[in-house]
């Protein structure tokens, strides 16, 4: 059977095949779909929306699990410098004090005897400036806030007597207490749970915010009675990375999350808002368009939902309103899927406008709508022209074939299994010289009259492989007439996966080398010339810095930015340097020297966690010396990028992990994080110039310099780099240095 007649029945066939199930189907399907469709569309809506209100409470209750333990970890720390500061007592004489309620500003003047700590009075310090003992030194060693309360009476009120907590006016809130109940006339939680001696642990209001907190209380030595208590706390606001990620949630089409107040002082108050433009705004008494307080409505059913997960599942709420927003005409209607995250008292809500499911709903009705009539239409068009068009298919193939060769502007040739050419476009012909009547079924030596272009073209197809690039730079009469054309293969598969034939696309770059080439001597030019005036600007700040006795503290504070601003833009341009260095092929300057790489990776690791508290460093080293002969300035820059890699990409904190292993052949370095992790095609890119992972994230710092650096580093020492990573399952980063290694025994 030909070829032609081959086409032509399996042209005829589908179609009418086709044409009768497609149209008997399409009539009894078309009201059915039409309900279908519309009930699953907005079941889909309510569940995407609860999906996304559970994902808030869960990272909610991530953040909040994560900070307390963060919290009860300071307590324990804050016990034992209580502890080994002396017994806690009392003095002889009373002091004054002018004792203020947190909650309502009342104040009183009450006279106590003086808190003791190792027989030393704590005083009575507002100013953050002079150092307080006790809290500023467990401050100092676990961050957030501290505060040693001294009971005032029989009731349970607890005077803050030493505190690094601030009040508005910037002094510490020295004076202020927390009175047994709660201004709606409840007991406070925090005083309750140390009248009974025991540890609070959770969300209060402290002086003027909210905190994640831990309240032990202080216990006379003699009788055992609550006499004070020791509190240690973060600021709930300080969680600015799940604050971003809320807002950065879209529900639909341009729906999103917010976080209301659920009760006291906070109820129906915007904690969360569209991208934080209501932040603080009370919405309680707020009305939706049939006069509703849709508001009160939501917290209501936030407030009555069970606590805790229903088979497997936390339970959400639905709340439909119309809203209409100003400057539109008519009321829309919204719909809200509810939460509540008891332990921070916040109401999350995820809504959409039901307008943006209608939009899909109406098109999808019309298409349906139109689909019997057309298809009606179609099937007896079809039916009536299914031979003809069977025949014009067939032979309309070869045309079609050659209306694309022609309308490709680039070189594009077609070769089988033998490398005979199969197919050419008319760029090609005009590249080679040679038409493709001639060029069919010939092999390419044959067709390939330049050697250069011969020889590369040979070179990648023989590697079997697809994404094989090359360059081959046509020569034209003048210099700037010449072109430069970029080719790249493809694989021409069957349908078993057997490889039948190659592709080679060749697009002319000029342009784009051309502009490579500008850009990379406007970033020499311009690094060379930043260098002096940074060199000026550090050495005069660093003069200026060691006259420090002289400024004041703003001017200081001003001085030693600008210096470590100018340090980081130094070492910015010292990396355009490096890369323009190389790019201009000069390689990379070595001063090597017999190194510890041990004790490198000891240092930087130190340096590290120093710098970066969030994160907990793992080092993993022989304890033995490991000599490489290596330019240890070049090496360490390479274990800071990566490390600062791994801090920059792992925003939430965690592990970082810092092995050092010697084999027969080469010392082996790898850095693992549990940060947010690259697909395969980033990792891919990784060690491109100026290539970031996010380049949306702004708030993460960097060049795109740091990981390119790094390769031309370690493959001038004759190493090797290279990077394992999953999304959101962290990244590994490889280095290995195949030279000799010199082990010296040591303690």
């Amino acid at each position: 059977m030909k070829i032609g007649l081959k086409i032509t029945i399996l042209a005829i066939l589908p179609i009418l095949l086709t044409a009768i199930i497609a149209f008997g189907v399409a009539l009894y399907q078309k009201g059915v779909l039409e309900t279908f469709f519309s009930h699953e569309i907005d079941s889909q809506a309510r569940i995407e929306a609860s999906k996304v209100a559970q994902a808030v409470f869960l990272m909610c209750r991530s953040a909040q699990e994560s900070v307390q333990k963060t919290v009860d970890s300071n307590l324990r720390v804050a016990e034992d410098v209580l502890t080994r500061s002396g017994t806690v007592g009392f003095g002889q004489e009373s002091v004054r004090w002018q004792a203020i309620n947190q909650f309502t500003g009342e104040t009183a003047e009450i006279f106590l005897p003086p808190l003791l700590v190792g027989g030393q009075w704590l005083g009575q310090n507002s100013d953050p400036e002079v150092f307080s003992p006790i809290v500023d030194e467990i401050r100092n060693l676990v961050g957030g806030t501290v505060t040693i309360f001294q009971r005032v009476n029989e009731v349970g009120d607890m005077l803050r007597v030493a505190t690094n907590v601030e009040q508005s006016d910037g002094l510490r809130a020295i004076g202020t207490y927390i009175p047994c109940c709660n201004p709606d006339g409840e007991a406070n939680p925090v005083i309750s749970a140390l009248l009974r001696g025991e540890t609070f642990r959770g969300r209060a209001y402290v002086v003027n915010d909210w905190y994640v907190t831990a309240y032990s209380p202080i216990l006379d030595p003699v009788d055992q009675r609550v006499i004070g208590a020791l509190y240690v706390g973060i600021r709930q606001e300080n969680l600015e990375s799940l604050r971003m990620g809320i807002m950065d949630m879209v529900v639909g089409k341009t729906g999103y999350v917010y976080v209301l107040g659920g009760k006291g002082d906070q109820r129906g108050r915007y904690i969360i808002s569209h991208n934080g433009e209501r932040d603080g705004e009370n919405l309680w008494d707020s009305e939706d368009s049939d006069g509703r307080p849709f508001i009160q409505a939501i917290i209501g059913k936030a407030l009555s939902l069970p606590l805790g997960q229903r088979d497997g599942n936390l339970p959400v709420a639905f709340e439909r309103y119309p809203w209409k927003n100003p400057g539109e005409t008519e009321a829309r209607y919204k719909a809200v899927a509810i939460t509540y995250f008891a332990p921070w008292d916040w109401v999350i809500g995820a809504g959409y406008y039901e307008n943006d499911l209608r939009e899909s709903q109406q098109r999808m009705v019309f298409a349906l709508r139109n689909m019997g009539t057309w298809l009606g239409m179609t099937a007896l068009v079809m039916v009536l022209l299914s031979v003809p068009s069977g025949y014009l298919v067939a032979n309309g193939i070869r045309y079609r074939v050659d209306s694309v060769l022609k309308s490709v502007t680039d070189v594009l040739i077609v070769v089988d299994i033998r490398n005979r050419v199969m197919l050419m476009s008319q760029a090609a012909e005009t590249l080679l010289k040679v038409p493709m009547a001639k060029a069919s079924f010939r092999h390419l030596h044959q067709v390939f009259q330049d050697p250069v272009l011969r020889q590369k073209v040979t070179q990648a197809l023989s590697q079997k492989q697809a994404g094989v690039r090359f360059d081959y730079e046509v020569v034209g009469p003048r210099l700037e007439a010449s072109r430069i054309l970029e080719g790249r293969t493809s694989l021409v598969l069957s349908q078993a996966g057997n490889l039948v034939g190659m592709i080679i696309l060749m697009h002319d770059v000029t342009s784009e080398r051309r502009i490579d080439r500008m850009k990379s001597e406007f970033i020499s030019t311009a690094a060379h010339e930043l260098q002096t005036p940074l060199a000026t600007i550090i050495g005069y700040s660093e003069l200026l810095l060691t006259q420090s006795q002289r400024l004041e503290k703003g001017e200081k504070d001003s001085l030693a930015y600008i210096n470590r601003k100018a340090w980081a833009l130094s070492k910015i341009v010292d990396e355009l340097l490096d890369v323009s260095r190389i790019e201009s092929g000069h390689a990379l300057p070595l001063e090597k020297e017999s190194c510890d790489i041990n004790d490198m990776l000891q240092q930087a690791v130190a340096v590290a966690g120093n710098l970066n508290t969030r994160h907990s460093f793992v080092l993993e080293v022989a304890k033995t010396p490991v000599m490489l002969t290596v330019d240890r300035g070049k090496i360490e820059q390479v274990i800071e990028n990566i490390l600062s890699n791994a801090v920059k990409y792992s925003p939430q904190g965690g592990e970082i992990r810092v092995t050092g292993v010697l084999t027969p052949e080469s010392y082996e370095i790898c850095v693992e994080d549990h940060g947010i992790g690259m697909t395969a095609e980033q990792v891919e890119k990784i060690f491109d110039k100026f290539y970031r992972v996010d380049s949306s994230n702004t708030a993460v710092e960097g060049t795109g310099l740091g990981m390119s650096i790094v390769r031309h580093i370690v493959d001038a020492h004759g190493g090797r780099v290279w990077v394992e990573s999953e999304p959101d399952q962290g990244t590994r980063v490889y280095v290995s240095f195949p030279m000799p290694i010199e082990k010296i025994q040591g303690d």
